[in-house]
């Protein structure tokens, strides 16, 4: 399996991701639909195999660039899951990690998933923010810092990307991930100034929530999210091999049909 082809990609600076990146919620037992959804995907991934199949049909796909995070009780059968993959597939992955002000202490996690960038978890992001200064403060400053000193390429998530992403200019932000989807949901302030924001940007934008939960049909919130300006990555958290190959097809396919 080692000849399958990737998907086209993006680089923020000399670190290369597929457009396509596979989010790891699911794994983490998490869902934002319902407590019964997150029950059954806390049942579902207590082991490292149901992780490992869905790693490889996004490896199979033409995905190589995973987002995961630090600091939970999964991480383990998370990255046995990634080495498994790998290992089956025979191809190797480019990832990105959510971190916190403490994340040095999960840097051997982070290597062993080779972490390349990483980013400040939204909630540090935006309880950063200083909106009246329109500025961060330098504990955001000082982290962004820590990541380079360790290899890292620092970037940054927000749930408030029309107000937060503008004033990252003026710091070491290499690339942020912020919801965008057609509804609009979790896209703060407002649609307008996030997607005014994602235009203007310099640097690299993923976009998380492109399905807003399961809000939307994957058909055409895919279709969506591969023509709005500005975007360079996507990220979606898939729950099986079947969900993987309809809600990345569809990306696959928005991409390559004639606007």
């Amino acid at each position: 399996m080692g000849e399958t082809p990737a998907l086209p990609t993006f680089e923020v600076e000399d670190r290369s991701f597929t457009r396509l990146i596979l989010g790891h919620n699911p794994f983490l037992g998490g869902s934002y639909m319902s407590r019964a959804r997150s029950r059954e995907y806390e049942e579902r991934f207590r082991t490292y195999e149901p992780i490992r199949d869905v790693v490889v049909a996004a490896l199979e796909l033409g995905v190589r660039s995973m987002m995961l995070s630090i600091d939970h009780p999964r991480n383990d059968i998370i990255g046995q899951a990634i080495d498994a993959a790998q290992e089956q597939t025979g191809l190797a992955m480019s990832n990105l990690v959510i971190i916190h002000p403490g994340f040095r202490d999960h840097l051997d996690f982070m290597r062993r998933v080779s972490c390349q960038v990483c980013l400040v978890h939204g909630q540090n992001t935006d309880s950063f923010f200083r909106r009246a200064e329109r500025t961060f403060p330098q504990e955001f400053v000082d982290l962004l810092a820590a990541v380079r000193a360790e290899g890292f390429v620092p970037g940054m998530s927000s749930h408030n990307g029309g107000e937060t992403i503008p004033t990252a200019r003026n710091f070491d932000v290499a690339v942020v991930n912020t919801p965008v989807n057609k509804i609009a949901w979790r896209m703060c302030p407002c649609v307008e100034e996030v997607l005014g924001a994602i235009r203007d940007w310099p640097r690299k934008v993923i976009a998380m929530k492109p399905l807003a939960m399961g809000r939307i049909a994957p058909e055409e919130g895919m279709h969506y999210i591969a023509t709005v300006p500005g975007v360079d990555g996507v990220v979606v958290g898939i729950a099986t091999p079947w969900e993987a190959e309809e809600t990345f097809g569809a990306f696959i396919r928005a991409s390559v049909a004639p606007s």
